[in-house]
C-alpha cells in the first residue's frame, strides 16, 4: 500500500495535535490539582462531584448556624448566671434585713442596693448578641423587650417565640430562651409574678417595715379594737384570721370605701365571741360578745383582693385606732406587705432562674453535639470530594514527561523522514 507525502504529513500533524491537547490537559490538571477541569472530561464524576459540593455547602451553612446559636446561647447563659448571682444576693439581703435589730440606716442602704440590682436585672433582660439582636425578646429582636414604666413597673413587649436555625436537614436548634418565660412568669405559689415584681416587692417591704404590721392583738376585750379600713371604691374581697374569746375563724367579706357592713356581719356571726358594729364615721368596733369572757381579740393573715406584691405606698390597709377614735396605734397591711413574706417569692425566683439555666445549658450541649456530628460529616464529604476531584499529581507528571519525550522523538523522526526524497532512498 502506498502513501503520499501529503497524506503522511496530514496524519502526523493530527497526531501532534492530539499529543498537544493531551499535554495541555495534563498541565491543567497538574496546575489545578483537579482531575476534572471540565465536566466534559468525566461527565458522570462531574455530576457526582457537583452533588457532593452541594452537600458540603449545606454542611458549612449548618455549621455557621450552630456557631450563631452557640454564641447567642452562651450570652444568654452568661446573663442567667449573673441573674442567678444577683438573686442569691437578694436572698442574702432578705435574711439579713428580716430581723428587728436592723437599723433604719442599714435598711435604707439595703433598699438602695436592691433598687440598683433591679436596674442591673433590667439591663440583663435587654441583653443583645454580637449582631445587636435581643437575646430574650422572642422573634422581636430589634428593640428592647423589657420597658420600665413611670411607676416603676416593667412590661414585656416581646413575643412568645423562640428563634431556631437548621442544624441539619431534619434538626432545628433553638438559639435563645424566651424572655417572658425567664423574667415574667415566676410561679410563686398560685400566683404568677415577674422577677421585677418580686424585686419591687422586696424593696417596698423594706421601705414600709417600720410603718406597717401584719398582725395586731389586744387582751382588753371589753374595749376591743377600733378599725378604720381603707378600701377601694369598687367592691373587693377582704379576709383575715380573727381570734376571739371563743376561738379562731377566717373572716371573708366584700368591702368598699363606702361600706364595711358585710364585714361587720361576718365577724358577729363567726362564733368566736366577738361582736362588730360600725359607727357613723365608718369605724369598725370589735368587742367581746359576753362580758368578762377574757382572752384576746387579734387580727392576722390579712388578704386583700388584688394585693399581690408589697407596695411602696399602700392604699389598702387597716388603721387600728385608740378609744378616742383618732390616735393611730398601728397600721395593718396585707400579709404580702411584710418583709417576712418576701422569702417565698425569692425562693420561687431562685428555682425558676435555675430551671432557665438548665434549659440554656441543655441547648448548648445539644449545639455541641450537633457540631461534632457535622464535623464528622464534613470530613466524610470532603474525602469523597477529594476522591472524585483530586488528581494523582505523581502519575500525571510521569505521564507528562513520557508524553513530552514521545512528542519530541516523533517530531525529530518526522522532520528526518519529511526531508528525504525518493532519490535519497534509491542511493
Amino acid at each position: 500500500m502506498t502513501i503520499s507525502s501529503k497524506l503522511f504529513a496530514t496524519q502526523m500533524l493530527d497526531q501532534f495535535q492530539l499529543i498537544e491537547e493531551r499535554l495541555q490537559n495534563l498541565q491543567v490538571q497538574i496546575s489545578t490539582g483537579s482531575r476534572i477541569p471540565q465536566a466534559s472530561d468525566h461527565p458522570l464524576d462531574a455530576v457526582k462531584l457537583s452533588a457532593r459540593k452541594e452537600i458540603e455547602s449545606r454542611i458549612e451553612q449548618y455549621q455557621g448556624n450552630i456557631a450563631k446559636a452557640t454564641d447567642r446561647l452562651t450570652l444568654a447563659d452568661t446573663a442567667l448566671v449573673t441573674t442567678s448571682n444577683l438573686v442569691a444576693r437578694l436572698s442574702e439581703l432578705f435574711v439579713t434585713m428580716n430581723t428587728d435589730t436592723i437599723s433604719d440606716g442599714e435598711r435604707n442602704a439595703a433598699i438602695i442596693e436592691v433598687n440598683q440590682m433591679k436596674t442591673t436585672l433590667l439591663g440583663l433582660a435587654n441583653g443583645t448578641d454580637s449582631s445587636g439582636d435581643a437575646l430574650f425578646g422572642g422573634y422581636s429582636t430589634e428593640q428592647n423587650p423589657f420597658i420600665q414604666m413611670g411607676d416603676g413597673t416593667v412590661i414585656y413587649r416581646g413575643d412568645g417565640g423562640e428563634h431556631s436555625l437548621n442544624a441539619s436537614e431534619n434538626t432545628k436548634l433553638s438559639t435563645s430562651i424566651n424572655g417572658a418565660n425567664v423574667f415574667m412568669q415566676i410561679e410563686d405559689g398560685t400566683e404568677i409574678k415577674s422577677i421585677f415584681e418580686i424585686v419591687n416587692s422586696l424593696s417596698s417591704a423594706l421601705a414600709t417595715k417600720s410603718s406597717f404590721v401584719q398582725d395586731y392583738s389586744t387582751t382588753d376585750v371589753s374595749t376591743g379594737l377600733n378599725l378604720k379600713l381603707y378600701a377601694n371604691r369598687e367592691p373587693q374581697n377582704w379576709s383575715f384570721e380573727l381570734t376571739g374569746p371563743d376561738g379562731v375563724a377566717t373572716i371573708s367579706a366584700s368591702v368598699n370605701s363606702d361600706s364595711v357592713s358585710e364585714l361587720a356581719t361576718a365577724i358577729t356571726n363567726s362564733g368566736v365571741g366577738v361582736t362588730a358594729t360600725v359607727s357613723s364615721t365608718g369605724v369598725l368596733s370589735l368587742v367581746e360578745t359576753s362580758v368578762g369572757s377574757g382572752g384576746e381579740i387579734a387580727l392576722s393573715d390579712i388578704s386583700i383582693e388584688g394585693y399581690l406584691i408589697a407596695q411602696s405606698d399602700p392604699k389598702n390597709y387597716i388603721e387600728v385606732l385608740a378609744s378616742d377614735g383618732t390616735t393611730i396605734l398601728a397600721k395593718l397591711s396585707d400579709t404580702i406587705q411584710g418583709l417576712g413574706a418576701q422569702g417565698a417569692g425569692l425562693e420561687a425566683l431562685t428555682n425558676s432562674i435555675g430551671l432557665s439555666r438548665t434549659k440554656a445549658g441543655a441547648r448548648l450541649n445539644n449545639a455541641e453535639s450537633q457540631q461534632e456530628i457535622l464535623v464528622q460529616r464534613n470530613i466524610s464529604i470532603k474525602s469523597e470530594i477529594g476522591a472524585l476531584r483530586d488528581a494523582d499529581i505523581e502519575t500525571l507528571i510521569t505521564e507528562l514527561q513520557s508524553l513530552l519525550v514521545t512528542r519530541d522523538a516523533a517530531r525529530q523522526t518526522y522532520s528526518t523522514v519529511s526531508n528525504k526524497t525518493l532519490f535519497d532512498f534509491l542511493r
